[in-house]
């Protein structure tokens, strides 16, 4: 007996072993495949998406935010057992409402509840999704019917209020794809997703909602006011003068908050994989390489992540490292004949008939390269290269949008400035920057010598209304002192009053500013690169700005492109923010002096002011003029010009 006894224990040892072995196999090879049964039959176990945060403007307009939208859900299986009980009514009705509501055929919804021949249901399941992406007063009215055998799983849908304005500051969030704010500040925006647990139990269902986490909302520094002026500016850019890119870029000088960033490639985050102008059925015939070269260049920002030889506007900087040091002072004066040569090479002035002898301020007003060279000679290679890195050419600026380029590899190292490097430097030539760079440097000089970190968000609120993040403005470094800033200050006025920036005056207002035209890349494509940078109001200075025009169609230079679009967009936000004129006169000029200037070029000259120029003799160069040099002249008037 305790034989037989034995054997039946070893029996059954061997079955259980053999048994958990099984279980084991199962669960190994296909415990996945059956726990998904089990589920799909018996619960539903579902993420619940966290509300993203919203991002708004400085003034409260709502950037992006998410709205809900819900797909509507089918329980063949709740609805089989109903009409059990209520002889086919429980499905007549869902289908009936559901029909009217979602404007769905009931032959389709009566589709979905077909048996097979053997009596079991074509679609054996508690989640049948029969529409998706409903609105939320649709989906109010399926919940007020009380429906037998439907629910609701809500999702959330992205929305960007001011379509492609600020498109590459906000940017897009799609599935795993984003850029822009959305981007850089994902971590604060997304939240944390809740669970929504369904268990089914014969014909009834309960449900277990763990509610999401939603995410902070975002505030950003831009004011949609001065970026819908921007993006007027970039407009009239490209009207007027048909280029590859024009930008406009606003920056409060002394805190480094961006107030406006606007360029022309842009697109709708709404729909950013559709191109603006394109339509869909045409880009989608498009080869997947050409779809995507066309959006990245769309998607690009190009204030941030583009580079262009700065030309014109790096000489104030030049100069003011040169003043800090003490190898210029107010009193230095050059000599222009419209040319250096240097080593090998004849580098020319902007005005090729040379300015003649020229003070500081005036090297500055007339952008003299002359005088430029002259100064870069006298830094040398190693202080030239070491004031050029302090202003923040060739790092990145640390603004908290995504894909910043610090275009470190686009400029030359000090054992690599030969006399021709160093010359071709010191004019913005041979080295690149970004417009975010060009305007951070510029700004040190109407906040006194700080090199601020730029920034486009202020603060992160939560949904209590608390602060969890706050940028505060940032001094990465002092690059010169504050009485170099004053002397510059007063040069760059002197750029607008009677210099090269002339057509960017704003009657009663100082604007200090600077043009520039840098040539680019291969010099044989005569590409250009026209650029206008500057401040205002010049005591108290609000805002910073860059006009760029990248590679227009036809020749241009800044003082009749850029500072007439700086102009008119400076007027623009002046007025926005009520800053006051300090005069009311009609605009007026102080004329400069034109002796020594071909014919042409003194008339070229006086355009700027649509004053007409009456020359009198014959000769190559003017003699005298009327009114002397100095004098103020009204704009409109007209001026004589002598000849030998």
């Amino acid at each position: 007996m305790n034989k037989k006894l034995s054997l039946v224990g070893c029996v059954f040892t061997i079955l259980l072993i053999l048994l958990v072995l099984r279980i084991i196999w199962l669960k190994t090879v296909h415990g996945e495949e059956y726990t998904a049964s089990a589920l799909s039959q018996n619960m539903i176990d579902k993420t619940v998406p966290s509300v993203r945060g919203s991002i708004y403007d400085s003034n409260g307009n709502v950037l992006a935010t998410s709205v809900p939208v819900y797909d509507v859900i089918l329980e063949p299986i709740i609805l089989a057992e109903a009409d059990e009980t209520t002889d086919g009514k429980a499905s007549e009705n869902t289908v009936g409402v559901l029909s009217e509501i979602l404007d769905i055929q009931k032959s389709e919804l009566n589709s979905y509840l077909e048996k097979n021949s053997d009596g079991s249901l074509k679609y054996d399941t508690y989640y049948l999704p029969v529409a998706k992406d409903v609105p939320l007063s649709t989906a109010e009215k399926i919940q007020d019917a009380s429906l037998t055998g439907v629910w609701l799983e809500q999702k959330e849908d992205r929305v960007y209020p001011f379509g492609v304005s600020a498109c590459h500051v906000v940017g897009f969030k799609r599935g795993m794809n984003s850029f822009g704010l959305e981007n850089s500040y994902d971590s604060f925006l997304s939240g944390r997703d809740g669970r929504m647990v369904r268990q089914y139990d014969g014909g009834t269902a309960e449900t277990k909602y763990y509610p999401p986490q939603n995410g902070c909302s975002v505030i950003s520094t831009i004011d949609m006011n001065i970026q819908r002026f921007a993006e007027e500016g970039v407009a009239e850019a490209m009207a007027e003068f048909p280029c590859e890119t024009a930008a406009v870029l606003v920056m409060d000088p002394c805190s480094g908050a961006l107030l406006a960033c606007a360029a022309s490639n842009v697109f709708d985050p709404n729909e950013p994989s559709i191109p603006v102008g394109y339509d869909s059925n045409e880009f989608d015939s498009l080869d997947g390489e050409d779809q995507s070269k066309i959006l990245n260049g769309l998607w690009n920002n190009y204030n941030i992540s583009s580079t262009f030889e700065p030309g014109s506007i790096f000489k104030p900087l030049l100069v003011c490292g040169a003043l800090d040091e003490g190898l210029v002072t107010e009193e230095s004066v050059f000599d222009c004949p419209g040319y250096r040569d240097i080593a090998d090479r004849r580098i020319h002035c902007i005005r090729r008939s040379g300015h003649g002898t020229l003070s500081l301020e005036e090297s500055i007003a007339y952008s003299c390269n002359c005088a430029m060279m002259d100064i870069a000679g006298a830094e040398g290679a190693e202080l030239f290269y070491k004031y050029q890195r302090d202003f923040g050419f060739g790092y990145k600026t640390g603004v908290d949008l995504p894909f910043e380029s610090g275009a470190s590899t686009l400029l030359y190292s000090a054992d690599r400035l030969g006399p021709v490097e160093l010359a071709t430097s010191s004019i913005g030539q041979s080295f690149n920057c970004t417009p975010i760079q060009a305007l951070t440097a510029f700004s040190s000089i109407a906040n006194g010598g700080q090199i601020m970190r730029p920034y486009c968000v202020d603060s992160v609120i939560d949904g209590d209304g608390l602060t969890v993040f706050k940028n505060e403005p940032e001094s990465i470094r002092t690059v010169m002192s504050e009485d170099t800033c004053a002397i510059m200050n007063d040069y760059l006025l002197s750029v607008v009053e009677y210099g090269t920036g002339k057509k960017a005056a704003v009657a009663g207002y100082e604007i200090a500013g600077k043009s520039g035209t840098g040539e680019q890349g291969d010099r044989a494509q005569d590409e250009y690169t026209i650029t206008f940078i500057g401040y205002f109001p010049a005591d108290d200075p609000k805002a910073a700005m860059l006009v760029v025009i990248d590679k227009p169609e036809e020749y241009a230079d800044g003082v009749t492109t850029a500072a007439p679009v700086f102009g008119r967009t400076a007027e623009k936000i002046l007025e926005y923010m009520g800053a006051e004129p300090e005069t009311d006169d009609s605009p007026t000029a102080v004329m400069p002096d034109l002796t020594n200037f071909s014919p042409e070029d003194a008339v070229k000259e006086l355009e700027v002011f649509s004053i007409e120029a009456k020359v009198i003799g014959e000769g190559s160069k003017v003699t005298s003029q009327f009114p002397a040099a100095g004098e103020e002249i009204a704009e409109g008037s007209s001026v004589l010009l002598y000849l030998k």
